[in-house]
C-alpha cells in the first residue's frame, strides 16, 4: 500500500465542482465537476464554496461531553477566540462536535478561525466543515453499449462473471445524493438513511431522517447570486441524480431484459444520502461512512445491514483532514473497504480529499482508448484507474431520471468523471468479497494493483502524472482472490471414503441422472445460471416450470410453494460412516418459508433439518441414522406459505453424498457453518405429498 502524502493546500483555479450541497473534496462535498459542466454548471473552483460550519474535537482530559461542549460559557469562550459568534449545532460520532458560524464564509477565512480555535489548550483540533461535491459528468442521454465493461480498455467483466456474479450477502454502501426508485434498481436497495443535517441542503423539508430518496439537488441562478441565500456562489445546475447513476454501475439488475447491467448481479446496496443542494458537509459524510460500516452514530438507529464496501464518488480540494482520516481508520478496523474518486480537476490528487487519505482505494478515470481522461486527477495518491469516459456514447452508461429539478421518469444516460470510475472498482471489490468475504482493505488493494492491466498506447500515466497501477481488471482480480479453503468440501483424511454422487448441476439435463423433482403449482426445481455458488449453474427451488424457466432471475418465489428435489436410492448397507455435504443460498420470510434437507428409507417420510430467513454457506449433514440401510434417499424441499415472498428463495449446489466402508473413518471437513450470515437450523420431519403446515401467524 502506498502511503498517501498530505501536502499543504494550494490554489487550484482549474478545479471544477458539481452543484450539490456537500462535495467530494475539501469544501462541501460534490460530484465530479466536469459532469455538471455538461449541464451548464458554473466551472467554479470547489475551494471557493463557502461553509458555515466547523468541526471541533476536545482533548479528553480537558473537555469532551456534549453537555460541556454546548455550555454557554464554553461557546462564549470559543466565540471570543474565533472573533465571530459561534453556536453549538450537534454532537458527532468520534467524539467531535459541529459548530455553526453566523453565515457562510470563504473557506480560507474559516480555516483561519479554526486555527485560532486549535490553539486553545482544551482543543485537540478544529477544522472547517468542508463541503464535498459529487464527481460525475453527464452528457446527452442515450441508450448504447456499456463499452466500459467489455471492450479492450474496459474492466473485463464478461470473463469475471464466469467466476462470480456476486453474492446477496455482500452489502455495498452508495454514499452519495441518495437514490431514486428506478425500475432497473428494483429490489437492490435494502436500507439506508438521510444524513444531511442542514434543512436547506437536504431539500426535503427536514434534516436527518430514515428516507434516503433523492428529491433533487438543482440550484437556480437566483439562489447562487443572492448573498442571503444558503446557496450563494454555488454552481447553477439541474438535478444530477448522481447517486442513482453510481448505484446503477455497481448493481443495476442484470438478466432482467431491460436497461443496463450492473457490475455485481446480486449484491445488495444501502443508500447513504450525504449530498444535497450544493454538495454536502464533511461532518455528514463521515458520519454516513461510520453508519454504513455498522459503527454507532449519535441520534441515528444502528445500521442493520453493515456494508463491506463503501463507494464515495465525491470530494473536495485540500489535504486529508483528521475528521476524514479518523472515520476511514474506524471503517477499516471493522473490515470496511472504502473506494473513492480521485477527482476531476486535472490536478495532483494529493491535494484533494478524501482521495489523499490513507486507507482508501483512490480511482482515476480513463477514456475509451485506455489513457487518462483529460479531467482525471493523477499522482501518487491514485491506486488504480477505471473507465470514466468522455462525451456522448464514449461516456459511462447507467441509470438516471429525466427530471431537471424533481424526479420525473426513469432514463439511462452517459456520464463522465472519476465518479463513474469509482463504482466500477467498488463493484469489482464486491465480486471479490463474494468469493472471500474475509478480505480486508490491504489485501484487496494489493490484488487490484497487482492484477491491473496496462494503459492504452500513448498514455501519460508515468512519474508525477501516474494514474495508478493500471486499469482495473475484474477477471484477473477474481482469479487472484485467495479461496476460503476451510469451506471447500474436498479434503477427506483417513479411511476408505467413496463418493456415491457428486453433482454441481452443470450438465444440460435436469434433473440429472438419479435425481427426481416434485412440482407445485406449475413450479419446480430447475437448473439456472441466475446465482453462482460453484461454476455457472445451481439448482433453484422455483427455477423450473412449464418451459423449464418460468421465473426470471431475481424474481420473488410464489406463495404456497412445496417443491422437492430428490436423489436416490443408494446403498449404505456396507457403510461405517456417511455424509451429505452441499452449498446453499437462502432468502426467505424468516420463520415461515423454509429450506429443508433430510433422508428417508422409503422415499416418503424424511427426517433432517430446516432453516429460514437469509443465510448461505456449506453444510455437512451426518447420515449415521441411515447406516446399514440398503435403500436411502436424500431430499431437498422448499416451502412457502400464503403471505409474504422474497426474491430468489433457495438455491443448492455442489451436492456430495459419500460413505466410508472401513474404519478409521476420519473426516477433516468442518463445514457446518455459513459463510456470511449465521444460519439457525432445527430438526424437522417431512412427508411427501403432505404440505407442511406452519403455525398460524399472530
Amino acid at each position: 500500500m502506498n502511503i498517501k502524502v498530505s501536502l499543504i493546500k494550494a490554489t487550484c483555479a482549474s478545479a471544477l465542482v458539481l452543484s450539490s450541497s456537500l462535495s467530494l473534496y475539501g469544501q462541501p462535498s460534490q460530484p465530479d465537476a466536469d459532469i455538471l459542466a455538461g449541464l451548464g454548471t458554473l466551472q467554479q473552483p470547489i475551494e471557493d464554496i463557502p461553509t458555515n460550519q466547523l468541526i471541533i474535537k476536545y482533548r479528553e482530559d480537558r473537555l469532551f461531553s456534549a453537555a460541556e461542549a454546548m455550555a454557554d460559557a464554553q461557546m462564549a469562550r470559543l466565540s471570543a477566540r474565533a472573533g465571530v459568534a459561534l453556536t453549538y449545532f450537534r454532537p458527532m460520532s468520534g467524539e467531535a462536535h459541529v459548530l455553526r458560524l453566523p453565515a457562510r464564509m470563504p473557506v480560507a477565512e474559516v480555516e483561519r478561525i479554526a486555527a485560532r480555535l486549535s490553539a486553545l489548550p482544551e482543543v485537540a483540533y478544529a477544522e472547517p466543515d468542508y463541503i464535498m461535491m459529487p464527481m460525475l459528468t453527464p452528457n446527452d442521454p442515450q441508450y448504447g453499449s456499456q463499452w466500459h465493461y467489455h471492450e479492450t480498455y474496459g474492466i473485463n467483466l464478461p470473463q469475471a462473471w464466469d467466476i462470480s456474479t456476486g453474492n446477496p450477502n455482500i452489502v455495498v454502501a452508495v454514499i452519495d445524493t441518495g437514490h431514486l426508485m428506478h425500475s432497473d434498481l428494483n429490489g437492490r436497495f435494502i436500507g439506508g438513511y438521510d444524513f444531511i443535517s442542514d434543512v436547506a441542503t437536504a431539500n426535503d423539508g427536514d434534516g436527518r431522517d430514515p428516507n434516503p430518496l433523492d428529491p433533487g439537488d438543482w440550484v437556480t441562478s437566483a439562489e447562487s447570486s443572492d448573498p442571503n441565500s444558503p446557496f450563494y456562489r454555488c454552481p447553477v445546475r439541474n438535478s444530477s441524480w448522481h447517486g442513482t447513476h453510481v448505484a446503477g454501475t455497481i448493481g443495476a439488475l442484470t438478466n432482467n431484459s431491460i436497461g443496463v447491467s450492473g457490475v455485481n448481479w446480486w449484491a445488495k446496496m444501502i443508500s447513504v444520502r450525504v449530498l444535497g443542494k450544493c454538495g454536502g458537509f464533511t461532518s455528514d459524510i463521515v458520519e454516513g461512512m461510520r453508519w454504513a460500516a455498522g459503527l454507532p452514530v449519535p441520534g441515528v438507529p444502528n445500521n442493520p445491514y453493515p456494508a463491506k464496501v463503501l463507494n464515495l464518488s465525491l470530494g473536495g480540494f485540500g489535504s486529508c483532514p483528521l475528521t476524514y482520516q479518523s472515520a476511514i481508520d474506524a471503517v477499516n478496523s471493522v473490515g470496511g473497504i472504502v473506494v473513492v474518486a480521485a477527482g476531476n480537476s486535472n490536478a495532483n490528487a494529493v491535494n484533494f480529499r478524501p482521495a489523499s487519505c490513507n486507507g482508501v482505494i483512490t480511482v482515476g478515470a480513463t477514456n475509451r482508448s485506455g489513457v487518462r481522461a483529460s479531467y482525471s486527477n493523477y499522482g501518487s495518491a491514485v491506486d488504480v484507474s477505471a473507465p470514466g469516459g468522455t462525451s456522448g456514447s464514449d461516456g459511462v452508461l447507467s441509470t438516471l431520471n429525466t427530471g431537471t429539478t424533481t424526479p420525473a421518469a426513469d432514463s439511462y444516460e452517459y456520464y463522465r468523471g472519476t465518479s463513474m470510475a469509482a463504482p466500477h472498482v467498488a463493484g469489482v471489490v464486491s465480486l471479490m468479497l463474494a468469493i472471500n468475504p474475509t478480505l480486508n482493505f490491504t489485501t484487496t488493494e494489493t490484488i487490484l494493483k497487482r492484477t491491473a492491466k496496462p494503459f492504452g498506447l500513448g498514455h501519460s500515466c508515468t512519474g508525477v502524472t501516474s494514474c495508478g497501477a493500471g486499469i482495473v481488471n475484474a477477471y484477473a482480480a477474481l482469479q487472484a482472490v485467495p479461496k476460503r479453503r476451510a469451506f471447500l468440501p474436498i479434503t477427506i483424511n483417513g479411511g476408505n471414503w467413496v463418493n456415491i454422487t457428486q453433482e454441481s448441476f452443470e450438465g444440460v439435463t435436469f434433473p440429472p441422472s438419479g435425481w427426481t423433482t416434485i412440482s407445485s403449482g406449475g413450479f419446480t426445481w430447475g437448473r439456472r445460471n441466475c446465482f453462482s455458488l460453484h461454476g455457472n449453474f445451481a439448482a433453484w427451488a422455483v427455477g423450473g416450470g412449464p418451459n423449464g424457466s418460468a421465473l426470471a432471475c431475481n424474481s420473488n418465489y410464489p406463495n404456497n410453494t412445496n417443491v422437492w428435489l430428490i436423489y436416490g436410492p443408494f446403498d449404505l448397507s456396507d457403510a461405517a460412516a456417511a455424509q451429505l455435504s452441499f452449498r446453499y443460498y437462502l432468502n426467505s420470510e424468516p420463520g415461515w418459508d423454509f429450506l429443508f434437507w433430510g433422508t428417508s428409507i422409503n422415499n416418503s417420510t424424511y427426517t433432517g433439518s430446516e432453516t429460514s430467513g437469509n443465510s448461505s454457506g456449506w453444510v455437512t449433514f451426518d447420515l449415521s441414522l441411515r447406516l446399514g440401510q440398503p435403500q436411502v434417499w436424500i431430499g431437498f424441499q422448499f416451502f412457502s406459505d400464503g403471505s409474504i415472498t422474497y426474491s430468489n428463495g433457495a438455491f443448492i449446489d455442489s451436492v456430495v453424498v459419500r460413505k466410508c466402508v472401513s474404519h478409521p473413518c476420519i473426516s477433516s471437513m468442518n463445514l457446518n457453518q455459513p459463510e456470511e450470515n449465521v444460519a439457525v437450523w432445527r430438526t424437522a420431519e417431512r412427508i411427501l405429498g403432505i404440505p407442511y403446515q406452519p403455525p398460524l401467524k399472530p
